[in-house]
């Protein structure tokens, strides 16, 4: 039998299972910031280079190797640890809940390494299929220059410290790209057409400077 929205409550505010409700409220929150514009789904993506090769790349061969375990590398990191927190938090409650009545609290510890485990297989399950998906994004993000393009302003407002920008590209494929404009540019607001003007491969940012809008033809 599963638990009531009251008995979920309950043991979401558990104290060893409050660490994983917490985690998850910010997940949530992440994500809603997201869907506005106000951050990017990259925004917390490590260096991952050379992750899904035999090197361990900027974060030493034992992170990066965990990271393969559950696709980091292939599928953005904040995708994957939002699925990560979701599992924890779900195999941390249902396993306290069925087994752990007493609220045992040695109990609770062997499951928390039991629920990571679980959530690790989980989110590997979870996020086999983007993988394929996520080269293609890559690919098609690679098929030709943005340099001297058109996009579209997607994040809530463009200034010279962040911003995001969609780009289509050849074969009806887009890419959403963090970028900036620059120092001395008034902000611009949503939907206003930039053009692309340089890369920092540094930084990964792409300067932009804002056009025009197009007058309705009459």
């Amino acid at each position: 039998m599963f638990p009531s929205v009251m008995e979920l409550w309950e043991q979401a505010i558990l104290p060893y299972n409050l660490p994983f409700t917490l985690l998850l409220g910010l997940v949530v929150v992440f994500w809603i910031l997201t869907l506005l514009g106000a951050v990017g789904v990259d925004s917390l993506d490590a260096n991952l280079d050379g992750v899904g090769n035999d090197a361990g790349g900027d974060l030493g061969d034992v992170p990066a190797a965990m990271l393969r375990v559950v696709n980091a590398g292939f599928v953005p990191l904040t995708v994957v640890l939002s699925i990560l927190i979701l599992m924890m938090w779900v195999c941390s409650i249902t396993l306290n809940y069925y087994f752990n009545p007493g609220q045992s609290w040695l109990l609770a510890g062997g499951f928390l390494i039991l629920a990571f485990v679980l959530a690790v297989i989980a989110t590997k399950f979870l996020t086999q299929p983007l993988v394929p998906l996520m080269r293609k994004l890559k690919e098609a993000e690679n098929v030709a220059p943005v340099i001297g393009g058109v996009g579209i302003v997607r994040s809530i407002e463009m200034d010279s410290k962040y911003g995001q920008v969609e780009v289509e590209r050849p074969g009806g494929a887009t890419a959403l790209l963090n970028a900036r404009l620059g120092v001395d540019a008034e902000p611009v607001p949503r939907g206003t057409p930039v053009a692309i003007i340089s890369l920092d491969e540094s930084t990964g940012l792409y300067l932009v400077r804002s056009l025009p809008p197009v007058p309705p033809i009459d």
